[in-house]
């Protein structure tokens, strides 16, 4: 396997992996996009980290700062999915090692992240790579008819 910054080429996986991964149990919106170049648009080369096997990518980590000014510029939010084939095979472990190797090369001191308080099974994961929960916003999203709570998680590099 191979972990790297993403490339055009990507695009087309990385667009098939994010419709299979993101769904109303894992994200409070739809994500779909009509085409690569739909993609690229949103995802240019080199925003995302990628987990490669046999010319396909299989995980994607995505961060940026989630607010655009000075005085937050050293948080990184962050977003990653690994393909449903793929999971429990340590992929998600290395790409969260590799951005917190990477993050502070880029004056990141902080990873935060939004999970959805059911998607139990992304809780676990990030708890086991170190992050805590700093706070919930309750009833955030009305999903399927059903209230959300918003589990905000952060981890200090």
């Amino acid at each position: 396997m191979e972990i790297r910054k993403s490339r055009k080429e990507d695009a087309h996986t990385m667009m098939e992996l994010e419709h299979l991964a993101w769904t109303a149990g894992t994200t409070p919106s739809e994500i779909h996009f009509d085409s690569a170049a739909e993609y690229l648009l949103k995802n240019p080369a080199g925003s995302k980290i990628v987990a490669v096997m046999d010319e396909k990518v299989v995980g994607i980590l995505g961060y940026k700062s989630p607010i655009p000014i000075k005085s937050n510029a050293h948080v990184a939010e962050l977003d990653i999915a690994v393909h449903p084939d793929y999971q429990r095979h340590g992929i998600g472990i290395q790409l969260m090692a590799y951005l917190k190797e990477a993050a502070p090369k880029e004056g990141y001191q902080k990873l935060q992240l939004r999970v959805l308080s059911n998607n139990e099974k992304a809780i676990r994961f990030y708890k086991k790579n170190g992050f805590q929960i700093e706070g919930t916003l309750k009833k955030e999203f009305l999903i399927n008819g059903t209230y959300i709570d918003d589990v905000i998680m952060g981890y200090f590099l």
